[in-house]
């Protein structure tokens, strides 16, 4: 066993399980970025979308009674 570890590129298999890891690592990032991207866009959609309570909405009436001023 430790003649395996000293030299690891005697072993078949060893450089594609290297790519492999390394393929799923960037499929891991690109993952997450993907991810982070659509929570933002929710979260930006989400806060755009919030109706502002300082103004009356085109169409309803002006004050509590109806009334106009």
């Amino acid at each position: 066993m430790a003649g395996l570890t000293a030299a690891p590129e005697v072993l078949p298999g060893i450089p594609f399980a290297k790519g492999l890891q390394e393929a799923a690592g960037a499929g891991f990032l690109l993952y997450c970025t993907a991810a982070l991207v659509i929570i933002a866009a929710k979260l930006w959609f989400a806060v755009r979308n919030t109706p502002d309570h300082s103004a009356p909405a085109p169409g309803a009436p002006a004050g509590p009674s109806g009334d106009l001023p």
